[in-house]
């Protein structure tokens, strides 16, 4: 057991691929450290996935934007005795690194999750950025889940104390052979149709409004359904981009779910049409049920995925090369079965938790040390 406490910093107010990873440390940190514990907001998604599971945690009161947080961060950290501060997304480096800072914990990490400037082009990526630039006081060392994030890393001067450790997920022993149907009545799907699901938050980035339309190009594959998942400030503006373009038969839209295993167990393909990405959960839990990946050839995912081989890769911001990968693999179901099991095999091999949580240890020995 190693010899000190750790805390996870995670103030996200919903629930995305950051919180899945923090769960996952969370989880496997129990019994490896002296304490793991998790802060997040109050009422907050994280915060009931938690309470749930039974996970040591604080939840604050105090809102992100108030610097009464960093007063409450601070005490947290000093009455338990956290030597390692791990901060998750950029509200959380923000308050909980220079929290730790103020508290004297020695070993202050910030887990890089997204290219926060390439995600958000406006003024809000240019302040998350200068966030991170200003942690750079700070900080001992950033964790970054991808390859892509390491080399800006380096480009920016920091590489040197930069680790890339990639997300992980649990992967069954054998892939999955037959989708299961069985949630198809709820949506009201048949079973001969064929299902893509994009799960992800309903935001620009992720680029929901081209696979919409990619769906308004094939009105000639009619059992081509499409299944959205998650919730999200463009809920409306889909809903009426689907009415606009008369697919109400054909795209369900299911809000926030929890029972992810089981949806991506009736996909016949898993989607993601993002505008950016870094290295997205939703891509590794499908590829761990073996599901057949259609995805846009951005961030990490263009470095981790080859085309044809464990993926659909297709240009971002392209409907009709979506709706053209749609039809391929409506054409070709061996094929698209294959790429499937390859996906599986690289995720058993590659992005195992006892991998990422050894990798994290290690730099958290570090940064104590």
């Amino acid at each position: 057991m190693k010899a000190y406490r750790v805390l996870l910093i995670d103030l996200a107010k919903t629930f995305g691929g950051a919180e899945v990873r923090v769960l996952a440390q969370a989880r496997a940190l129990q019994g490896l450290v002296v304490e793991c514990a998790v802060v997040t907001l109050r009422d907050s998604a994280l915060h009931a996935r938690l309470q749930q599971e039974n996970l040591p945690h604080h939840a604050v009161r105090a809102g992100r934007g108030n610097p009464g947080i960093l007063l409450e961060l601070r005490r947290i950290i000093r009455q338990g005795g956290y030597q390692v501060v791990d901060a998750h997304n950029v509200q959380s480096v923000l308050w909980g690194l220079f929290a730790a800072a103020l508290a004297g914990a020695p070993g202050r990490v910030a887990t890089i999750h997204s290219d926060y400037g390439g995600e958000y082009p406006g003024l809000k990526g240019r302040v998350y950025e200068g966030v991170l630039s200003a942690s750079r006081l700070v900080a001992r060392h950033y964790i970054n889940v991808t390859e892509v994030l390491q080399q800006k890393a380096a480009a920016q001067g920091y590489g040197a104390r930069s680790t890339r450790i990639a997300n992980a997920v649990p992967v069954p022993p054998e892939p999955l052979r037959q989708k299961d149907t069985r949630l198809y009545a709820d949506w009201g799907f048949a079973p001969s149709d064929f299902v893509v699901g994009i799960l992800a938050r309903l935001k620009p980035v992720k680029g929901h409004s081209y696979l919409i339309d990619a769906f308004g190009q094939l009105a000639d594959l009619p059992h081509a359904k499409l299944l959205i998942v998650g919730d999200g400030p463009l809920e409306a503006e889909l809903k009426a981009q689907v009415a606009a373009l008369g697919l109400q038969q054909r795209v369900v839209f299911t809000g926030f779910r929890q029972d992810i295993p089981d949806i991506l167990r009736a996909l016949d393909c898993m989607c993601l049409a993002s505008l950016s990405e870094a290295l997205p959960y939703a891509v590794l839990e499908a590829a761990s049920f073996a599901r057949p990946l259609l995805v846009t050839a951005v961030g990490g995912l263009k470095t981790l995925l080859k085309h044809e081989q464990t993926a659909l890769l297709v240009p971002a911001q392209d409907a009709a090369a979506l709706a053209g990968a749609i039809r391929w693999f409506v054409a070709h179901p061996h094929q698209a079965v294959q790429i499937g099991q390859n996906a599986y095999h690289m995720v058993r091999q590659t992005f195992s938790v006892e991998t990422m949580i050894a990798s994290v240890l290690q730099v958290y020995d570090r940064v104590v040390g």
